[in-house]
Formats: structure tokens, C-alpha cells, sequence
């Protein structure tokens, strides 16, 4: 599966509407996106922890409202004034299509599950078209504890040195479904990870060749910020 890492965000605000509907006219199997949880408690699409980045104005997500987010436009280096708001979790599902996968990477603490999973509950998505992704063991664990029919993988930088052991330790513990890393070498954590019955993503991959090479290697997606050449190879 090819999987677009926070929408078409060359010529689009990343993790915006525009640039999730984009992805689908590339043809992806699904998208990703960042979430945090808002202080009245709604889900919002945004990578960092504050809003200085993607809007040139500066809110705490956490300490803010839904509504004081909503004031803010998104911006981008081709325009400031195209007035794309932050969406919420909400609006992101809607405009999946039928088919298609949402890759959720929780980017707060475990205080996101319980409404994350009203909101999936709510959406009229089928359960297999949501995957949760956390580099936060805990929020995996959680989630899988509280909706154990959803896939979830722990994201996992790579280390030259890993201990196999350790990593295997873990996905069983907080009961993943998969590991999604950065590696782009490793032949043998690919196959010793599906070996032990985990599924394998890749993460962030724009170079064609790369990703040539760890589709041979079976891995089951590769999320990356150039689906277009990557899909038409």
C-alpha cells in the first residue's frame, strides 16, 4: 500500500482537507495524519504540539479550544490566504472513501483514546479502514486494551544495533498488530519482525529506489510525501 504521509502537502497545507482529498486523485491506498486533543476535548489534525509552525500564529493545542483553533488559517509557502482551517478527526473521515485506509498517529498521551474511540464509533467507516499508529508504547497498548478489532503498529526509529529481543518484547506487551519504522537496510528486521507474525511498514521513503527495494523486501506499506512517482513506478 502506498499511504500519503499528511496528505499532497507540496502544493497543499499538510494535514489539511485539501491536501487528504488530493491524495485520492494520486490514486493512494490510504493517508496519514497527526492528532492531538484539544483542551475541550476534541480531536484536531496537527503535527506539533503548537500551531506556530503551520499557521504563523501561535496556540497551544492542548490549552486551546476547538474554536480558538478554528480561527487560525493554515498557511503555506505558495499562500497565506487560502483560509484552510485545522480539521478535526471528524471531517478528516469524511472524506475517506470507501476502501481506502486512515493511518492515525497519536501525537498526545493516552487521554486521546477514549474519544478517539467514540469517534471512530460514530464515523461511518468499517473498522478495517482505521489504523492507529503511536511511538508512545502506552498509547498503543491502550488503545488495543479498549478496541482490540482496530490495528495498531508502534512506530520504531531505527537503530543499526537493535535488539530483536527488546523490539519482539514490546509489540507483544502492548499487543500490536506491526512495527512501522524508518529503516531503509535491514533486510533481516523486516523478515525477523513478519517472522514472529508482526506486520512491517516503512516510513517516511521519497527515494524510488529505496522503495523498490523494500517492496521486494514484502514490506505491507510505505508511507511517504511523493505518492505520485512512487505509485507510477
Amino acid at each position: 500500500m502506498i499511504i500519503a504521509h499528511r496528505g499532497i502537502s507540496f502544493d497543499l497545507p499538510e494535514n489539511s482537507l485539501p491536501a487528504f482529498n488530493a491524495s485520492w486523485d494520486k490514486g493512494v491506498d490510504g493517508i496519514e495524519g497527526d492528532f492531538h486533543l484539544t483542551k475541550d476535548g476534541a480531536i484536531v489534525c496537527i503535527h506539533d504540539d503548537d500551531t506556530q509552525r503551520v499557521c504563523n500564529q501561535k496556540l497551544i493545542v492542548k490549552d486551546s479550544t476547538l474554536e480558538e483553533l478554528k480561527q487560525l488559517n493554515l498557511s503555506h509557502k505558495i499562500s497565506n490566504n487560502l483560509k484552510v482551517k485545522i480539521p478535526t478527526l471528524a471531517e478528516v473521515l469524511k472524506v475517506l472513501p470507501s476502501g481506502k485506509k486512515i493511518f492515525i498517529e497519536i501525537k498526545c498521551g493516552i487521554e486521546i483514546i477514549k474519544p478517539l474511540i467514540k469517534e471512530l464509533s460514530q464515523s461511518e467507516i468499517h473498522t478495517e479502514q482505521a489504523v492507529i499508529i503511536s511511538f508512545d508504547e502506552r498509547v498503543i497498548k491502550t488503545f488495543k486494551s479498549a478496541a482490540p478489532n482496530y490495528k495498531a503498529y508502534w512506530l520504531y526509529a531505527y537503530e543499526p544495533y537493535y535488539d530483536l529481543n527488546k523490539i519482539l518484547d514490546v509489540l507483544n506487551d502492548i499487543k500490536a498488530d506491526g512495527l512501522s519504522s524508518d529503516n531503509e537496510n535491514s533486510k533481516a528486521l523486516i523478515d525477523q519482525i513478519m517472522d514472529a507474525g508482526f506486520e512491517y511498514h516503512s516510513w517516511t521513503i521519497d527515494d524510488i529506489d529505496i522503495a523498490n527495494k523494500l517492496i521486494s523486501w514484502r514490506v505491507q506499506s510505505i508511507t511517504t510525501d511523493n505518492p505520485g512517482q512512487i505509485q507510477n513506478e
